[in-house]
């Protein structure tokens, strides 16, 4: 997914924010912190649904599915939220701005999709077939996972104006 980023469209005011200064490091202190906190929300998700489709009563091979499934929904959530760094994602041109992501996405939804119901892959990953319940619930962590990235950008702008992208 990380590779159709190259085919982004900067930011309308892209040009308005001045230079990152060579002598700061590449990882500031702002994508450290973003890192940290996308991976716990994606951390935490995963686990929440693998605990929950054991508590369902579903096999350790359906809790696998649902949260590897469940990590690939939230990185192509974060694509979407990562599409500005600072400003808000939530308009229409956030989701279909960039064709060429959503080519990715499609890719890897198949990918998903054979992984999760092929028996070869199911045998080879010792994975297994996932119902519609679980498909939810994976949606519904996503769409958490892309509103909590939204509400900590929302806050940042509140608290501090806008820098350069470091």
């Amino acid at each position: 997914l990380a590779l159709a980023f190259s085919f982004e469209p900067a930011e309308p005011d892209v040009m308005m924010l001045p230079p990152r200064s060579p002598s700061e490091p590449l990882l500031s202190g702002f994508l450290v912190a973003r890192v940290l906190f996308v991976s716990a929300l994606l951390v935490v998700a995963c686990m929440l649904l693998f605990e929950w489709s054991l508590a369902r009563g579903e096999s350790v091979e359906v809790a696998r599915t649902v949260a590897v499934n469940m990590l690939v929904a939230g990185e192509i959530a974060y694509l979407f939220n990562a599409r500005h760094f600072t400003g808000s994602s939530l308009g229409v041109e956030s989701f279909t701005a960039n064709r060429v992501a959503l080519g990715a996405i499609g890719v890897l939804l198949l990918l998903q999709a054979a992984f999760t119901y092929l028996p070869r892959a199911n045998a080879l990953f010792g994975t297994a077939p996932i119902a519609a319940v679980e498909w939810l619930a994976i949606a519904g962590g996503a769409a958490a996972l892309f509103l909590a990235v939204e509400a900590e950008k929302s806050l940042r702008r509140r608290r501090s104006p806008p820098t350069s992208c470091g």
